[in-house]
């Protein structure tokens, strides 16, 4: 298989006259904020909301720092900031927008529809002012990335750089149980023989139920088999859950996962491995299990050649916080960059009143020129808030890998800017993953989305969707446990609701809607 390397906006109807007009004024009051132009010599408040632990001991302490440094790269201008916790975020976003407030800079994430966000007028587009005021942005960040929050073509918000590549599925396995059988699991083996297979076949499976009948002959399968269902969307790219098209190659079929030959292969393959006791035969009502209370287990992998095994400061730390660490076994050797918008971003409110001097900001937070205003709102104040052991790695106080609202001061650096602009936290013998240059690698070498640039509208499809979703509710939580009496009935039941909530309207409109961007971007 060759493999290449690696969302009109619409009014409801039934919106009252008092809305409409609303709506009408906010738009009036953006088209103009838009277009204002910056006085440097005017003193301006920006007011910046995004998402981290809170409001901790010293954040005015070290935001009253960041504002005074921040003089020598845009005179005149402070920052009121406002950072709160990814539990009250969506909820605190949707009333400041709906009210209308003066916010500046907003920080967009996974827990807000970015297409529905875009398209409700919430944000500014930015082509323009970026490209007036700061086209630094542009040097730094390449296009197959802004590209991911584009919305017909045009963008809203800026990508908080860090892995921005697809996942990989792996077959992980507990470092004491690795060590015990690895003479006979070869890793390198296994992975070249899983990346060789486009989909989760057949024969996929019959590889890992090797492992598995291995484990159960050394009486070592005792808590059983975990996590392997989403590892079905191997060789597949999401349009939107669950409906997909094949991630490399030129086919742009559009297809609902579970209609896949892959499903049906899986919830068999699954439904044979509980009566045979490698999955826990209470698996549907246990509750309170996490994935440390299984012998092996599918997991997530997001960089590629990070090696098979955990480093020993891993295993060590993850012993004595009473969890294991495991040996990651690929079950792909590519990446792409996903065209769905990336899950951190900064964006402009339309509310802005000073959209140019936010541009100019975010410029700072996302390029080389501001990394050391970027570490500031990040880390805060050195000697009080973090020791530096060399000029790229720090030793946080109050936590050691994320902050809490109980550390003196920190923020999430994957909500502030581009984190590769920012200090690593040390840790001996730091595996790949967490070092930044590794990561800009993989980054570099993911191949491009075959949606780059495309939107899907789901507006035609709304309701469909919602039935869709009731159903795979109703039904995938048994087929994807192993437990149901008789997989194949149910299954079939399952299609059959599926087509009953609308699920060939949704491919057709999905599939349509590709196929003319196909014919207008030449793809």
């Amino acid at each position: 298989m060759k493999k290449i390397k690696y969302f009109g906006r619409k009014i409801a109807a039934l919106l009252s006259a008092s809305a409409l007009l609303l709506t009408a004024a906010g738009c009036g009051g953006a088209t103009a904020n838009q277009n204002k132009t910056d006085d440097p010599n005017e003193q301006v408040t920006l007011k910046w909301i995004f998402v981290g632990p809170g409001e901790q001991r010293d954040s005015q302490k070290v935001w009253d720092k960041f504002n005074e440094e921040l003089a020598n790269y845009l005179p005149n201008t402070t920052v009121e900031f406002q950072c709160v916790t990814s539990a009250d975020y969506a909820e605190k976003w949707k009333l400041a927008s709906a009210s209308q407030e003066n916010i500046d800079i907003v920080w967009h994430g996974w827990m807000i529809p970015y297409v529905s966000e875009v398209k409700k007028g919430s944000y500014m587009e930015l082509d323009e002012l970026m490209d007036r005021v700061a086209p630094e942005i542009k040097e730094e960040i390449p296009g197959k990335y802004l590209d991911k929050s584009r919305v017909d073509g045009k963008l809203y918000s800026i990508p908080c750089m860090q892995e921005m590549v697809s996942y990989v599925s792996s077959l992980d396995i507990p470092i004491d149980i690795y060590e015990k059988y690895k003479d006979k699991i070869n890793a390198e083996e296994l992975a070249n023989f899983f990346s060789s297979k486009e989909t989760m076949d057949q024969e996929c499976w019959d590889k890992i139920e090797e492992i598995i009948e291995m484990l159960k002959a050394g009486g070592d399968l005792t808590r059983g088999v975990y996590g392997f269902a989403s590892h079905v969307e191997k060789g597949y790219e999401w349009v939107t859950n669950p409906y997909k098209i094949k991630a490399a190659g030129d086919d742009y079929t559009v297809t609902n996962l579970y209609r896949t030959p892959e499903y049906e292969t899986f919830i068999n393959v699954y439904s044979d491995w509980f009566k045979k006791g490698y999955i826990r035969q209470d698996a549907l009502t246990a509750e309170n299990v996490g994935t440390e209370d299984y012998d092996l287990k599918g997991g997530a992998n997001y960089l590629v050649g990070q090696g098979y095994m955990p480093t020993q400061y891993e295993i060590e730390s993850k012993a004595a916080a009473g969890s294991t660490a495991y040996v990651k076994i690929p079950f792909d050797n590519w990446h792409y960059i996903p065209y769905a918008a990336a899950s951190t971003n900064t964006a402009i409110s339309i509310n802005s009143e000073n959209p140019e001097r936010a541009m100019k900001l975010i410029a700072l937070m996302n390029t080389e020129k501001g990394k050391e205003l970027y570490n500031l709102l990040v880390y805060g104040i050195e000697g009080e808030h973090y020791n530096k052991v060399n000029d790229n790695e720090i030793q946080p106080i109050g936590y050691t890998s994320q902050p809490t609202s109980d550390s003196p001061y920190g923020q999430y650096d994957w909500a502030i800017g581009n984190t590769f602009n920012g200090y690593e936290i040390y840790q001996e013998d730091k595996g790949l993953t967490l070092q930044n240059s590794f990561i800009q690698s993989v980054n570099d070498a993911a191949a491009d989305s075959k949606l780059r640039g495309f939107t899907l509208d789901t507006d035609p499809i709304k309701m469909e969707l919602t039935q869709v979703q009731a159903v795979m509710g109703e039904y995938t939580k048994s087929l994807n446990s192993g437990a149901a009496s008789d997989p194949q009935g149910l299954y079939s039941e399952f299609v059959e609701k599926l087509k009953a909530a609308g699920d060939d309207k949704i491919v057709e409109e999905i599939q349509r809607q590709i196929d003319e961007w196909r014919a207008g971007s030449g793809q």
